[in-house]
């Protein structure tokens, strides 16, 4: 009992020297920061930051009321020698200190990226307000002009392209979801090599007053376009649609996405088919033969007819076979595109580093350090298999009953 009681006193003592929170952040104190841009101008950092207005949100949900709509964040940029030092050189213009905890994306401009990016992963890493979880982004144009676009359905343009990018690589997986950690997994994996979506000011006017969200059609939007590719943390090319769908099933990255093909390969027009593909599984099994290396890539897919613009009879087991030859085509073409394009960049985004290092780990230690020529005598063998589980509700295409309508 005794023991008991002095437990419970030593316990109450101890409650007397707790402060409580003792590196506690009132939120009055931070400047929420939802996008980051890096670019450098004359030799320095310039670093751009997309902070939310708290008064402007509350005012939009309705919370507070007087006057018009108002701009929901400012963007403002500062500069250093170092990145570091740009961002603290915010305290001279801010009146409160910048909270990164809820930055959604980093916007890096394409001239950064040719020069390298690891001073900007550094950063984020060591930073223990940063998330890890960020979207990473590249844009041929001035980076703090994507922070500055305004969106009509998102309030806040950063929350936007997170959810942008987002949708993207869940529903069509020609552009991953390249978050900070990632980035830097691949950037010193044992490919080196990465890859990050390209986002781009669509139109002429950049949306960067309220007056403009007052339009039903606006002047400009942001979107996705092509795939940065980067090898030991410097871009060195960019990959199109085509080719970063094929990277997409080449690396087992493909989720859910639609595939379009013609009817043959004489066919124009709208004589076209869509397959949406949803889901897909990639197996990569090296094989070495005469002392060189070999990829077989085995792609299984299966989706749903979407649209065709054949004159096909879908009750016919062999109408349904010639559509799954017609995708698995296409998608055999897309891998070809992808292969010529990377292996003339020797780089390695699709994994084969990976999957030779786990199968040949003997063999993968005397390749690793010369790892660009054994990929460039390299070939893929590809074996993909698309296929059509339902046609939808008519087991005709419209094209074929118009035929059977206008003969009668």
């Amino acid at each position: 009992m005794l023991k008991k009681q002095s437990f419970f006193l030593l316990a109450v003592a101890i409650c007397f020297f707790l402060t409580g929170c003792w590196n506690r952040k009132e939120l009055n104190e931070l400047s929420i920061t939802s996008g980051t841009a890096f670019e450098k101008l004359d030799g320095e950092w310039e670093v751009s930051y997309q902070v939310v207005i708290p008064s402007a949100i509350s005012a939009g949900m309705g919370t507070s009321g007087g006057g018009g709509p108002s701009l929901p964040v400012i963007v403002y940029s500062t500069r250093g020698k170092t990145v570091r030092e740009a961002v603290s050189k915010s305290f001279r213009e801010s009146p409160r200190r910048l909270f990164f905890a809820h930055n959604r994306v980093l916007i890096i401009s394409e001239k950064v990226a040719r020069e390298g990016i690891d001073e900007i992963l550094d950063l984020y890493l060591r930073n223990p307000d940063a998330r890890e979880t960020v979207n990473v982004l590249i844009t041929q144009e001035a980076p703090k002009t994507i922070l500055q676009q305004l969106t009509h359905i998102e309030r806040i343009p950063g929350e936007a392209i997170q959810r942008i990018i987002d949708m993207e690589a869940k529903n069509e997986s020609v552009l991953p979801n390249v978050m900070v950690y990632q980035l830097a997994q691949s950037v010193v994996g044992e490919s080196h090599s990465s890859m990050i979506p390209e986002i781009y000011i669509s139109g002429k006017a950049k949306n960067s007053n309220m007056d403009m969200l007052k339009q039903t059609n606006l002047p400009s939007a942001l979107k996705l376009g092509r795939l940065a590719v980067l090898k030991e943390g410097k871009m060195i090319g960019w990959l199109e649609q085509n080719e970063t769908q094929g990277i997409a099933f080449m690396s087992d990255n493909f989720r859910s996405g639609s595939i379009t093909f013609a009817c043959n390969q004489k066919s124009e027009g709208s004589n076209q088919n869509t397959v949406h593909v949803i889901r897909s599984n990639t197996k990569l099994t090296p094989m070495l033969e005469n002392g060189r290396f070999k990829m077989k890539i085995v792609i299984e897919g299966k989706g749903v007819l979407m649209e065709t613009g054949c004159s096909l009879d879908l009750n016919d087991p062999k109408s349904i076979s010639q559509l799954e030859e017609l995708a698995s085509q296409d998608v055999r073409r897309k891998i070809d595109l992808a292969w010529k394009k990377t292996k003339g960049m020797k780089v390695d985004i699709m994994g084969f580093a990976e999957a030779i290092h786990h199968r040949f780990p003997k063999e993968w230690k005397k390749i690793k350090k010369d790892w660009d020529s054994s990929l460039a005598s390299m070939t893929i063998e590809p074996h993909i298999k698309i296929s059509i589980e339902h046609v939808g509700l008519s087991n005709k295409s419209f094209k074929l009953l118009n035929k059977k309508d206008g003969g009668d």
